[in-house]
């Protein structure tokens, strides 16, 4: 831990600092853009929504297996999309089909894109779809338009991202206090920034610890750079011992190293009230660690200057 001056506005000691910051942790960081990502839906939906409409050509058909077998050799195309219609991303699928006997037995369809199907491979794509269900809600008219279906498929899907999201989140707040910083300091900042992009942008040789590090963020001062991890734990569990542990060694592997000025590891959340004793560990071993109201305070304004 670095002493800073604007510490001692806060508190006389590194356990009242820290204290400080355990009774400041954020208790979420859910923006408006945490509930759902409409463009990232509509650019799915999209990329099929021809296929889609030619699937509502179905709705309503009364003999919809041989409707569906004259589409599929029409329109090869359709089949390609059938396994997103049940929230299935492959292409292939195994079902197991019998399991009244000694031996289960399993049957693989699939749906990978062709110029045109055997008839045994159209069998089986009717057969997967009758199975689930879908060839009787279209029948029955129980889903009155695919692409509209579609979309209320993929926004569900989209909730299963809000756990990566809230990381997420946490950079773009993070990058709204860097900006504010460095726009008042006359300093340039790069987002994801890798060795090659640090290189290339600014000449600056930085060092990692694996080749696929990115860093969150970098700013450059001076000749050096000044490396920022961030994020934003909602939930405690004993995986924030481990995270804790792997910004130290970070922070030892980077100290260092003639062309860093700061490692600065920005964390929040409350997740981090459950793990108090490793997250205390971090903050007295490497030299600064901030969550958004030490940044707020002046922290980061203080390192960069």
């Amino acid at each position: 831990m670095q002493n800073l001056s604007c510490y001692s506005k806060i508190a006389d000691s590194k356990d009242g600092v820290f204290k400080y910051i355990i009774d400041n942790l954020r208790h979420s960081n859910r923006t408006f853009d945490y509930f759902i990502d409409w463009s990232k839906v509509f650019h799915k939906v999209n990329n099929i929504e021809m296929e889609l409409n030619l699937l509502n050509y179905l709705i309503g058909k009364e003999d919809i297996k041989i409707e569906f077998k004259k589409l599929i050799k029409k329109h090869p195309s359709v089949v390609n999309v059938i396994p997103i219609l049940v929230a299935i991303r492959k292409k292939s699928v195994e079902v197991l089909v019998d399991y009244r006997g000694d031996d289960w037995k399993y049957k693989k369809y699939s749906f990978r894109k062709k110029s045109s199907y055997t008839e045994k491979e159209i069998e089986d794509i009717i057969e997967f779809c009758d199975g689930i269900g879908l060839l009787e809600l279209l029948k029955n008219k129980q889903i009155k338009n695919i692409v509209d279906y579609m979309i209320g498929l993929e926004v569900g899907i989209g909730t299963n991202g809000r756990k990566n999201r809230s990381g997420f989140l946490m950079e773009q707040i993070t990058k709204w206090y860097i900006e504010k910083e460095c726009n008042k300091l006359g300093l340039e900042y790069l987002e994801q920034a890798s060795q090659k992009k640090m290189m290339k942008k600014w000449n600056i040789e930085t060092p990692v610890d694996k080749s696929s590090r990115r860093y969150d963020f970098a700013i450059k001062k001076g000749n050096k750079v000044v490396l920022i991890e961030t994020n934003f734990y909602t939930t405690g569990g004993s995986k924030l011992k481990s995270v804790a542990g792997e910004y130290i060694s970070l922070n030892n592997f980077l100290k260092p190293k003639n062309n860093v000025e700061a490692f600065i590891w920005i964390t929040d959340g409350k997740g981090w009230k459950t793990a108090k004793r490793p997250l205390r560990e971090t903050f007295a071993k490497i030299d600064y660690l901030f969550t958004t109201k030490l940044i707020a305070d002046g922290a980061l304004e203080e390192v960069l200057k």
